[in-house]
């Protein structure tokens, strides 16, 4: 019995050790950490699963009784060793455990996982290892650092000062801007200052003068209390700070300072530039309205409201431009306009983006309006009074194509309205007839009269000429006293009635300032399709045609001819030949003695120019002379004279003088005095001996510089002469205008001597005025004795003509003036 009993309680103990341990397993296998534990020989001697879980270990290799090191070797072959051996491990561990105090390591598992080991010795010479995962307290730990630096970086790298006080109003943190805002040292304001020690350290460097550390504490605390507040404060040094705090859940508060002094000025500047925005807006020449992508108004200024006539308040913000429109439609600024077609019009005119037109109002005001889209989306819009301009720029567009003095067309719109002609002719087979007009003699009126009296009679001429034409011709002036026609559906015998109603109108005199003046037009008529189909063709074939008329007598009318063509092929000819003849030496010098009436002597010879081409023949001056001015040849030529006659007559006897006849030509060109004196001082002639003969073409170009250069002339000692006295209109003024050596009276009133009473009188008040004035006078083209007899008895003092002599060569002169002298001594 006994030995049962013992038995039971055995078996009791055995129970209740077994429940124990397998408590103790349980309680162990629990743990969140992994555990085991080593005698003093480094063999295990307990462990938990975690231990086993935590590094992937086998029960059948790790178990009590094997040394940690096959531990270590089975924990590498699972792969948690894979940068260290398990020699080095084991030997740095076994270093450490010989100082018998405990310490802790870090292990970084292939897996990512962190394991924390803390070592701790045991009394009797073992060592008990705790092994904690800690991966994810190690995630939390790097990110609560991380959120500290940023949270550093943050307030370090904020623009605005930042300052959080606990609610014991002591400093919990700052930023750097915030001491440099204030200029606070941080060695006083730091982590656990007060409020008022910060404040009371800012007025002490002078931050707020004049302010009690009272005051302003109470201020801040007061400011505080709504929970949030705003607030600025003006620096000692003029900068402006906004201070922004709020309280926080724990009874402190946060504030941010930011220096706001360069905002307060832009915000000035800003306001500024407003009221000089508004300023210039409202005071532009230009209207300007500003519409958002709605069309509807933004902004607008005074000038907009006065082009269209907006009573005051009738254009408002927001407003849609569909309704100004309509406004502007019923202030009656677009009469015949309904609001829907100038909407449409507005909403297409705005698809091509920037565009500009001209609008006219109804009361004739034309408004130039730009409009450009603005990046924001919307438009911007200029209106501009641009009446006076556009006026003007349709004066001068009609200045452009027509002539100033006389209104009508000019050259350019001619050649418009011949190509339109001529379209017509090619595509309705109809004819069109081209005339081409030039006055006669109108050069001898801008020479008597002047150019004011010559525009006068263009004007006129202009006149009567629209008096002739049908309404659907065109006339135009092309230049200088040229006149074109077209006549349109025309026919021969029109164009011939047309023409012969013209050189009558023309043909009547016209009276200008107490004037008569008698006209007369020369007209080339050329027909389209059978003369031409082209402008350039048809007007040479009219100007060939003018050319003919001019050439048979002039005040008529002609046709285009197909043999015309070669007439000015030929004048062309005379032009190169002329052109070449002085070089060829194919000019040649006669003289015609000029005799004293009173004495019978020869007191001068006039050089007359003579050309004689090889190829030609003696070719008349009255042909190649005003062929010469037209050409400028005249200058050389000129000079060409008085060099060889100055040179010849130096050989003359002393009191025989040379006459030498100036082109008015010579006139413009200014050196013409000068080549004067240097043909002098070259021949050795004395300027006295010479006498220059002018007529009063020369007279009329250019008043002042003529007789400016005849006044050199006569300073020199050269005599001056007037040639075909009595010719043009303003021969008197001019004898008082300067005083001239000579006069000569044109042969015409000799001519007209026998048939016309009248010239006898003439040349008898010539006489007598030069006689009154001390002038000479010379009567030329005396071929009778009659004539001889009747200048000397109207007392002119010297005469030229045929019945002396005709003009002689050079090499006869020396036996013409001997013969003189005998036949003088003889009488």
């Amino acid at each position: 019995m006994a030995g049962t009993r013992k038995g039971r309680v055995r078996s009791e103990r055995t129970r209740r050790l077994s429940a124990g341990l397998a408590l103790h397993e349980a309680a162990l296998d629990a743990m969140p950490v992994g555990l085991c534990t080593v005698d003093a020989e480094q063999r295990v001697l307990l462990f938990n699963r975690r231990f086993l879980t935590m590094y992937n270990l086998s029960p059948e290799v790790v178990k009590p009784g094997v040394s940690m090191r096959t531990v270590l070797e089975h924990s590498a072959d699972r792969g948690n060793m894979a940068h260290a051996s398990v020699d080095a491990v084991f030997r740095r561990r076994l270093e450490r455990m010989a100082a018998r105090k405990p310490f802790s390591q870090r292990q970084q598992l292939p897996s990512g996982a962190t394991i924390a080991l803390e070592f701790r010795p045991l009394p009797e010479g073992g060592w008990v290892t705790l092994y904690e995962d800690v991966t994810e307290r190690q995630r939390i730990e790097y990110e609560l650092r991380l959120q500290i630096e940023r949270f550093d970086q943050a307030i370090g790298n904020m623009s605005h000062g930042l300052a959080m006080y606990g609610a014991d109003e002591r400093l919990i943190v700052c930023n750097t801007q915030f001491l440099d805002i204030y200029g606070l040292d941080p060695e006083v304001v730091k982590p656990g200052v007060s409020h008022r020690d910060v404040l009371e350290h800012w007025l002490s460097r002078g931050g707020q003068p004049h302010q009690s550390i009272d005051t302003l504490h109470a201020e801040r605390m007061q400011a505080l209390s709504a929970g949030t507040a705003v607030m600025r404060t003006m620096l000692s040094d003029g900068r402006v700070i906004q201070v922004s705090s709020r309280m926080t859940p724990d009874g402190g508060w946060v504030s941010a300072h930011e220096d706001v002094t360069a905002a307060e000025q832009a915000k000035r500047k800003l306001f500024e530039q407003n009221m000089l925005f508004d300023a210039a807006l409202n005071n532009m020449a230009h209207g300007l309205c500003m519409l958002d992508a709605d069309l509807r108004y933004i902004v607008w200024n005074q000038r907009y409201l006065e082009i269209f006539r907006y009573p005051p308040n009738t254009v408002r913000v927001g407003m849609h431009i569909r309704e100004a429109l309509e406004e502007s439609i019923a202030l009656g600024n677009h009469a015949g306009m309904t609001v829907d077609a100038l909407y449409a019009e507005y909403l297409e005119r705005l698809k091509a983006g920037n565009y500009t037109q001209l609008r006219q109002l109804s009361d004739g005001r034309v408004i130039k309006i730009a409009h450009r889209p603005m990046a924001q989306g919307g438009w911007v819009a200029t209106y501009e009074d641009v009446t006076e301009r556009h006026k003007a720029e349709q004066s001068i567009a009609h200045m452009a194509r027509h002539d100033a003095l006389t209104d009508l067309p000019n050259r350019v719109l001619f050649r418009e309205k011949m190509d339109e002609g001529l379209a017509r002719v090619e595509a309705a087979g109809e004819a069109m007839a081209v005339l081409c007009l030039d006055l006669d003699n109108f050069k001898g009126v801008n020479d008597t009269l002047g150019h004011p009296v010559g525009d006068r009679l263009l004007r006129v001429v202009a006149e009567r000429l629209a008096r002739a034409v049908g309404e659907n011709d065109t006339i135009a002036r092309l230049g200088g006293d040229e006149f074109a026609i077209l006549q349109g559906a025309s026919a021969p015998h029109r164009a011939e009635a047309l023409g012969r109603q013209i050189v009558t109108l023309l043909g009547q005199p016209v009276m200008i300032d107490g004037n008569e003046i008698n006209t007369s037009v020369s007209i080339g008529i050329a027909m389209a399709p059978s003369d031409g189909t082209t402008g350039d063709h048809l007007l040479k074939c009219a100007d060939l045609a003018l050319y003919r008329a001019k050439a048979e007598g002039r005040n008529t009318y002609r046709f285009f001819e197909p043999d015309m063509g070669a007439r000015i092929q030929a004048r062309r000819m005379l032009e190169l030949d002329l052109r070449h003849a002085l070089q060829a030496g194919e000019f040649n010098l006669v003289y015609q003695p000029q005799v004293n009436l009173a004495t019978n002597a020869i007191t001068g010879m006039e050089a007359l120019l003579r050309w004689s081409p090889a190829e030609r023949g003696p070719v008349p001056p009255s042909e190649f002379i005003p062929l010469a001015e037209e050409t400028g040849l005249i200058v050389p030529l000129g000079e060409w004279v008085l060099r060889h006659a100055c040179a010849e007559a130096a050989r003359w006897p002393g009191a025989v003088r040379l006459a030498v006849n100036l082109s008015p030509v010579q006139f413009r060109n200014r050196g013409l005095v000068t080549t004067v004196t240097q043909v002098l001082a070259a021949t050795g002639l004395a300027p006295q001996r010479l006498e220059l003969e002018i007529t009063e073409a020369a007279l009329l170009q250019d008043d002042e510089t003529v007789h400016g250069m005849l006044h050199q002339l006569r300073a020199v000692g050269v005599r001056i002469s007037m040639d075909d006295f009595g010719t043009g209109y303003s021969s008197l003024s001019y004898l008082r205008s300067f005083p001239f050596d000579k006069i000569k009276i044109d042969r015409s009133f000799i001519a007209d001597l026998d048939r016309n009473r009248d010239s006898a009188a003439i040349i008898r008040a010539v006489a007598e005025l030069g006689a009154s004035l001390g002038i000479e006078t010379t009567a030329e083209g005396i071929e009778t004795a009659e004539q001889l007899e009747l200048v000397r008895r109207a007392g002119c003092t010297e005469m030229q003509g045929y019945l002396v002599s005709k003009p002689r060569p050079a090499s006869d002169i020396a036996d013409l003036l001997a013969r003189a002298r005998r036949d003088s001594a003889a009488a």
